[in-house]
């Protein structure tokens, strides 16, 4: 058993508990994978170590069980077993000591040999789940410490203490850290931090705290969506900062709505209207502009792969239409996922066909499988393809029975490589290469789908995913929506639920889900609801409890802008717009259907590859850096003669009034009074016109004006 561990891993001396009626899954194969025997890096690789194999974190133990009793077990003299002799160093073991002769782990092993080696009665208990206590409580951040104990409750009612054998990993380690043994420690920072627990191919992750700070001033919460966010405030002593400006308010809604600036007009009408309603009023006409598909379209085709190398320009042209009018009338996401889902004819005409052909050909069951599993369900499932997934519930044949929903999907006509009609034909299956037979088409986690002959079994698929009380869609729509607007999912990565990565306010994200499904899934309604919080109107400005939180919404979190609307920025302030060779319906960056245009400034600021499945970086980088100190756009656009700038000079503008023009078009405030005051000052020694271009290229270089904040 060649695993490299710590000697901090070796299990320590322990009286042995032989259980009643032996079970191989769920008394030996946690050994090996407390051992790491059976993890990647050892004999659970794909082929093994030095000749002997095991399955993945014991996910296949019948035929773990008949390689380890024929070359690791000597029943007749059990002591001389290599699966005693190797861990304890008495035969040589590449991988090392795994544990002592008189740890729990070699007596559990010795005493199941001597019982000879038994793979389990028909009527041994299964193991039904694991219970950790204590429950959730907040430590103090500096060496606070929590020692859990994990119970293994069988399909009988018995129970057992495992924690010895069970395997600890924190997902936050500046917040916790955990022992071998399920002794959780504080290391100083703030927040919550979850614990996943393994045993016998089951999970659990309780949630513990930390908190450096006294208490929280969080004030009364009115909006549903503020008492679960200052309900964790409280837990965990953070205060949230103040609301934003009205300033900051109208720049970050217009950019989060519509990827575009407010104009200095804008700025100035909502600052002075004195209506109590008037952030509401404001959302709702953003919603009602047409920047606002533009927006949404843009992103849907980042998450659904829309790409000239898979689909080629008349299907990036049809997919990115389609998409932009769903968007522009408001089409309810529950009806927008069924029509991807159970699209048919031809891709270069019917824009929801392309959904189905996102890898240079048309999709394999597969491949939609992994695809739908991350868009529609926030799951990565595509884990379970090979083997059972090592940290989810998902099994091989869950992963093959949701891909036999999509077999049906063929090719009928193909008049160039991209460019596909949709069939469907029922004698299609998808292989399940564990049972070498055709899987049986299976709602994920229910039960069989069964359909007359020849019918499509995508239709009733679909209509079961976007029930309002579907644990994967509304979640993971409402969880996606919450993501766009706050810079951070409530699950986080979106597309990647599970229950060893749980939500950070698991209560707020089932009143999202159930305001999206109520409504019907009407995206703006909810977008409406959440930017009504006082969490969403946060101001960016930290105070010292929370200026290092980055996942519980106590202030609003800089994000920077995306390249596409940074490009586009920049041709709204300086009033010259790009032009796109051969996209001439595209006025601006975010309106380009396709995301091979050939743009040095949307490489360089990371627009989305779509090679896969996930949200864009938000990285700030040195090419970033150089690019706006030197790059050709800015400089190009502020020296055109009916440049903004130049237009302003030409009313006959003072230097005061452009000053305040300036910050309005750009930052969306007026400069302070220290800012002008040398801006001023620097003016007057001129030259005028160059003073206030670099004036304006300082601005744009700002990082108040390339993030959202």
């Amino acid at each position: 058993m060649t695993v490299f561990l710590a000697p901090c891993l070796l299990a320590s001396a322990q009286t042995a508990e032989t259980p009643k009626k032996w079970n191989f899954s769920t008394h030996i194969t946690p050994i090996l994978t407390f051992g790491g025997c059976n993890q990647s890096a050892c004999h659970g690789s794909p082929v093994g170590k030095n000749g002997f194999k095991l399955s993945l974190y014991g996910s296949e133990p019948d035929k773990d069980y008949e390689v380890l009793v024929s070359k690791r077990v000597n029943l007749e003299k059990p002591a001389e077993s290599l699966l005693l002799r190797k861990p304890t160093m008495q035969t040589a073991h590449g991988g090392g000591p795994r544990f002592e002769p008189d740890s729990r782990h070699y007596q559990i092993l010795k005493a199941w040999i001597e019982a000879g080696a038994p793979f389990g009665a028909k009527d041994a208990p299964s193991l039904d789940k694991l219970d950790v206590t204590p429950g959730y409580q907040v430590l103090k951040a500096q060496g606070g410490t929590v020692q859990m104990k994990v119970t293994a409750v069988y399909s009988d009612g018995s129970k057992e203490d495992v924690t010895a054998l069970s395997i600890f990993s924190s997902n936050d380690d500046a917040v916790l850290k955990v022992s071998p043994s399920g002794l959780a420690t504080a290391q100083g920072a703030t927040g919550d931090a979850a614990i996943m627990v393994r045993y016998a191919g089951r999970f659990a992750a309780p949630v513990f705290g930390a908190t450096a700070y006294a208490a929280s001033k969080a004030p009364a919460a009115v909006h549903p969506v503020d008492r679960e966010v200052y309900a964790k405030l409280r837990q965990l002593n953070i205060t949230p900062s103040g609301l934003s400006t009205d300033e900051e308010f109208i720049r970050r809604a217009s950019l989060d709505l519509t990827g575009t600036l407010p104009s200095p007009g804008d700025v100035r009408g909502f600052v002075a209207n004195q209506s109590p309603t008037k952030r509401r009023d404001l959302v709702d006409a953003l919603l009602e502009r047409p920047e606002y598909a533009d927006l949404q379209a843009l992103m849907w085709a980042d998450r659904l792969r829309s790409d000239s190398r898979f689909h080629r320009v008349g299907g990036v042209r049809s997919y990115y239409r389609w998409l932009r009018e769903e968007f522009l009338v408001n089409r309810p996401l529950d009806k927008f996922a069924r029509t991807l889902l159970t699209a048919s004819g031809q891709n270069f005409t019917n824009g929801a066909a392309n959904y189905w052909g996102n890898y240079d050909k048309i999709s394999t069951p597969i491949e939609t499988a992994i695809q739908t599993g991350q868009v529609m369900m926030g799951i990565r499932i595509g884990c379970a393809q090979c083997h059972n997934h090592p940290f989810e519930k998902w099994s091989q044949s869950d992963f093959y029975s949701l891909a036999a929903v999509f077999a049906q999907v063929v090719e009928f006509h193909t008049k160039t490589p991209q460019e596909f009609d949709l069939r469907i034909d029922a004698t299609k299956a998808v292989i399940n290469p564990a049972t070498k037979k055709a899987a049986e088409p299976r709602y994920l986690g229910a039960g069989i789908i069964s359909v007359p002959p020849g019918e499509d079994r995508r239709v009733p698929f679909a209509g079961w995913l976007t029930r309002k009380d579907n644990p994967f869609f509304a979640r993971t729509m409402a969880n996606i929506i919450w993501r766009n607007l706050m810079g951070r999912g409530v699950v986080h990565p979106v597309d990647d639920f599970r229950e060893t990565n749980p939500a950070t306010h698991p209560a707020l994200l089932d009143l999202l889900a159930k305001e999206l499904a109520d409504h019907n899934f009407d995206q703006k309604h909810l977008i409406r609801f959440i930017m009504a919080s006082r969490a969403y109107q946060h101001s960016s400005a930290a105070n010292e409890t929370n200026r290092l939180d980055f996942k519980y919404y106590s202030r609003a979190y800089p994000r920077r802008m995306i390249a596409e609307v940074y490009m586009d920025a920049i041709a709204q302030v300086t009033a010259v717009p790009d032009t796109f060779k051969d996209w001439l319906e595209a006025k601006r960056a975010i309106q380009l259907p396709d995301n091979r245009y050939p743009s040095a400034f949307l490489d360089v600021f990371e627009r989305s590859s779509r090679l896969v499945i996930c949200d864009r970086e938000e990285n700030v980088t040195v090419s970033q850096a150089l690019h706006l100190v030197n790059g050709p756009e800015f400089q190009q656009k502020v020296t055109q003669p009916d440049s903004r700038l130049n237009q302003w000079i030409a009313a006959g503008m003072s230097d005061s009034q452009l000053l305040e023009e300036m910050f309005l078009a750009t930052l969306s405030r007026r400069p302070s009074a220290r800012e002008k005051d040398r801006l001023l000052t620097r003016i007057a020694k001129g030259p005028r016109q160059e003073v206030l271009e670099d004036a304006l290229w300082a601005i744009v270089n700002s990082k108040e004006f390339v993030f959202n904040h």
